[in-house]
């Protein structure tokens, strides 16, 4: 019986954790043994695009001030 991953990892932006846009998720392993340790979500360009919306307006606001 394989195991399964418990661990998921998604996008934080812009205070919350968000699924990517491209919805590509990859199974990450140990190394060693081959187990599965977690999933994780792959970024693309458009969610880099809304990150870095998110963090301009996060630094142009009351939080940057």
């Amino acid at each position: 019986m394989a195991a399964t991953a418990e661990r998921e990892y998604g996008l934080f932006i812009d205070g919350a954790l968000v699924e990517p846009a491209s919805g590509e998720v990859r199974d990450l392993h140990e190394p060693a043994s081959g187990e599965p340790l977690a999933r994780a979500a792959m970024a693309g360009e458009a969610d880099v695009d809304r990150a870095v919306a998110a963090a301009r307006a996060a630094v142009e606001g009351p939080w940057g001030r």
